[in-house]
C-alpha cells in the first residue's frame, strides 16, 4: 500500500484526477529516461506530468476535447513550453480557440 499525500493537488479537474505520485513511482520504476509511457485514457494529463518529470515521453490519448484542452494546459503550465500540433504547427492556444464557441452577433 503507497501512503500519498494530496496535498497541493488540483482539485476537481476531473472526477478520477489522481496525484502525480502515483504515476510517478511506476513510471520511475518500469521505465528509463527518455522511453515512451503510453496512456490510454488521458483525463486531465496527470500521467503526462510524470513522465515529463521523469524524463519521458508520454504518449497520451484522450476521448474528450475539453479534457485534452485541460491535459495540454497543464503540461504547459508546467514546462513553460507551448504545445503546437503536429502535422500543421499551429500552436495550441490557436487551435483551442477555434474550437471554443464564439458568442452570436445580435441581428436587428
Amino acid at each position: 500500500i503507497w501512503e500519498i499525500d494530496q496535498k497541493g493537488e488540483q482539485d476537481g479537474i476531473h472526477p478520477t484526477q489522481k496525484p502525480c505520485e502515483v504515476f510517478d513511482r511506476p513510471i520511475i520504476s518500469h521505465t528509463r529516461e527518455g522511453e515512451v509511457v503510453l496512456e490510454p485514457f488521458s483525463g486531465s494529463g496527470t500521467e503526462i506530468i510524470s513522465a515529463e518529470k521523469a524524463g519521458r515521453r508520454c504518449f497520451a490519448l484522450e476521448l474528450s476535447p475539453a479534457f485534452v484542452d485541460v491535459a495540454v494546459r497543464r503540461w504547459q503550465n508546467y514546462t513553460g513550453k507551448t504545445a503546437v500540433l503536429d502535422g500543421d504547427g499551429r500552436m495550441f492556444d490557436v487551435v483551442a480557440e477555434e474550437r471554443e464557441p464564439q458568442p452570436q452577433e445580435a441581428t436587428a
